[in-house]
C-alpha cells in the first residue's frame, strides 16, 4: 500500500538549453550567408561612420580613442558595439531576407541565389 506521505516524483524534464552566440552565428551564417555578411558590414561600417562623425563634432572619448585619432578612436567604439552589432545582425537578417524575396533582382544580387 502506498504511502500517502511520500509525493510521486516525476522523471527530471530536459531543459531546453539556448545555443551559445557563437553557434547562433555559425547556423545564420549556413542559412543566409552573403545576406547575413551584407547586414553585419553594413551595421559595422554605419557605426564606424557615426562614431567618427560624433568625434569630429566634438564628442569627447575618453580613454586610447580619444587621444589617438578620429578613426582609431571610431573603430575602438565600433568595437565596443560588436555584441550588438552581431545581435542586431541575428536579428535584423531573417525578416530582411523576406522582404527581398519580393525584389527578385535584389535578393540574387544580396543573397547570391534565388529561392
Amino acid at each position: 500500500m502506498p504511502n500517502p506521505n511520500d509525493i510521486p516524483r516525476s522523471q527530471p524534464t530536459a531543459v531546453a538549453v539556448k545555443p551559445s552566440l557563437k553557434e547562433r552565428w555559425k547556423t545564420l551564417m549556413a542559412d543566409y550567408g552573403r545576406l547575413a555578411l551584407w547586414v553585419y558590414f553594413t551595421l559595422f561600417f554605419a557605426c564606424i561612420a557615426g562614431f567618427a562623425v560624433a568625434i569630429k563634432l566634438g564628442f569627447n572619448v575618453e580613454g586610447a580613442g580619444g587621444t589617438t585619432g578620429t578613426l582609431f578612436g571610431a573603430w575602438a567604439a565600433t568595437k565596443v558595439t560588436q555584441p550588438i552589432r552581431i545581435l542586431a545582425t541575428l536579428g535584423i537578417t531573417p525578416p530582411l531576407e523576406r522582404v527581398l524575396r519580393l525584389m527578385p533582382r535584389v535578393h540574387r544580387f544580396l543573397v547570391g541565389r534565388s529561392s
